[in-house]
């Protein structure tokens, strides 16, 4: 369905003045139309431009009686042409060379001569008459093929015609001249309907590729608003997600088990820091014990396991740290081990020995009531990671959806941007063609 109107601002003056009217620039009108319109359009233009043109029902394709006349009597003058290059072949074969030439030079003619007489016998071949578009390209394809085969043989054994068949070298180059006349006139004919065939042939081509052009940008343009509304669905999705997490974060009893929690947290860390000072204080006297005196193996490691990492001592034995402790004391008093301040060392165990029992009792209590916690607040947390679950891998959709609106964007951009070249280059081949002034509109 074609859709247009016609613009012509002559018409837009009539309540002005007639002078003010008459002074302004004529204005040519225009027909707007769509693609789809624009195709019928041409169509019709080109039929009516070939039925004005042909003026014989066998001349079927538009072209003009001059032209096919024209294109006879040139057929007609290639076959008395070709007639000739069969005297031409048929006098080579005639001739007979003189008696005095070498047996080699006489291999060198006998190749040339017959070179030139198997090409014309091959090439001599009657031109049919035309009898529509198509026969005259055949025609001027099928002359300048015989032209260029008897013209490339002749050329090529030039010296030996001119030296032993003058007469037939002569007369070869002029038919040939007389064939290139009118394989040229053919060639020009050839062009001419050509540029016909082809300026309708790019025409349709070019409307065929935007309207191509339209039907994507029309998809990219779908899958676009597809995803933008994928998007909405996702961001009041997360919206929703995030609103419970943070109703979940903000309710009493998780917000009373997490103070507890981290209140224990904080106490636990300040007994260990304490428990850390004083087994740190002992370090000196183990090295030196172990190394003088000696520790079995595992008393040995179970105070380095403490000294390294104080919650440890919740899983030792008071009673058996204990007897550690005193021998340490014990070398340092009888006098085994030499230390620099003995007395600030044993009253370092000693004191630690008074705190040992509430150093393990505390830990293994701050220990259970975490534990206690942790179990009470674990269902909350679970329900957190699997809402951070849920956000993360909307927002990895969400990126990966912008990602490509975006690209989709950027490939309907450069779309848009090759079809405004295209429609300018249309517009002007439609003016040029077929004298017809258009605005072609897209979707």
């Amino acid at each position: 369905m074609i859709l247009f109107r016609r613009k012509d601002r002559r018409g837009e003056g009539r309540e002005k003045e007639e002078g003010e009217a008459k002074s302004q620039p004529p204005y040519q009108s225009h027909l707007e139309v769509n693609l789809e319109g624009l195709r019928a359009i041409v169509d019709r233009l080109n039929m009516e431009k070939e039925i004005g043109s042909s003026s014989s029902s066998n001349n079927k394709d538009g072209l003009s009686t001059t032209s096919v006349r024209e294109v006879i009597q040139i057929a007609r003058r290639l076959n008395q042409y070709i007639d000739s290059l069969k005297g031409i072949s048929e006098g080579l074969q005639r001739r007979r060379m003189s008696a005095d030439v070498t047996p080699q030079l006489k291999g060198i003619i006998e190749r040339a001569r017959s070179t030139i007489a198997s090409v014309i016998d091959e090439v001599s071949k009657p031109i049919p008459e035309p009898t529509g578009i198509n026969d005259i390209v055949l025609i001027q394809e099928r002359a300048k093929r015989t032209l260029n085969r008897v013209g490339d043989a002749s050329g090529s054994h030039r010296k030996v015609l001119y030296e032993f068949f003058p007469s037939e070298a002569r007369a070869l180059k002029d038919v040939l001249m007389a064939m290139k006349k009118d394989v040229d006139t053919l060639e020009g004919i050839a062009r001419g309907i050509d540029e016909q065939i082809s300026s309708y042939s790019r025409c349709k081509d070019r409307i065929a590729r935007l309207v191509q052009m339209e039907r994507e940008i029309k998809a990219y343009s779908t899958k676009i608003m597809e995803m933008k509304s994928t998007l909405d669905a996702l961001e009041s999705k997360r919206a929703e997600i995030e609103k419970s997490r943070m109703s979940l974060r903000n309710a009493d009893e998780y917000i009373e088990l997490e103070n507890s929690l981290s209140k224990a947290k904080i106490e636990y860390d300040r007994l260990l820091v304490d428990i850390a000072r004083d087994f740190s204080r002992l370090g000196r006297v183990v090295s030196k014990y172990a190394y003088e005196i000696g520790l079995d193996r595992e008393h040995h490691a179970m105070l380095k396991a403490v000294m390294a990492e104080p919650s440890r001592l919740k899983d030792v034995r008071a009673d058996m740290m204990r007897d550690v402790l005193r021998r340490l004391s014990d070398g340092i008093t009888s006098g085994r081990l030499h230390l620099k301040n003995p007395e600030k060392d044993v009253e370092n165990i000693h004191g630690l020995m008074d705190r040992l029992e509430y150093y393990v009792g505390k830990c293994k209590e701050y220990d259970e009531m975490m534990s206690v916690y942790r179990e009470r607040i674990a269902p909350y947390n679970d329900i957190l990671e699997g809402m951070d679950a849920d956000l993360e891998r909307i927002g990895r959709e969400v990126d990966r959806i912008k990602d490509m609106i975006k690209e989709y964007n950027g490939k309907a951009s450069a779309l848009r941007s090759t079809m405004g070249e295209e429609i300018e280059q249309l517009e002007d081949d439609v003016y040029r063609i077929y004298g017809l002034k258009v605005k072609i509109t897209v979707s």
